[in-house]
């Protein structure tokens, strides 16, 4: 499985799968959820703040400001 998602995707499963997660938490505060801290627990995200530093080094803001764009502020 390994070796398919690095041919196919150019990077480990392990990777592959963080940033999977990332863009499903991003959805998630797009669509204005309760809170960041909710949704990165949801998403098996545990240390905050590696969670906060890979989201903007990923999508170049903080998730607060992408949860602050879902609710139209």
């Amino acid at each position: 499985m390994h070796d398919v998602v690095r041919r196919y995707r150019g990077m480990s499963l392990h990777r592959y799968l963080r940033l999977h997660r990332l863009w499903l938490v991003r959805r998630r505060l797009l669509a204005g959820a309760d809170s960041v801290k909710a949704v990165a627990l949801a998403y098996g995200f545990w240390h905050l703040s590696d969670f906060s530093r890979s989201y903007r080094d990923q999508f170049g803001e903080t998730p607060s400001q992408t949860l602050g764009r879902g609710r139209g502020r």
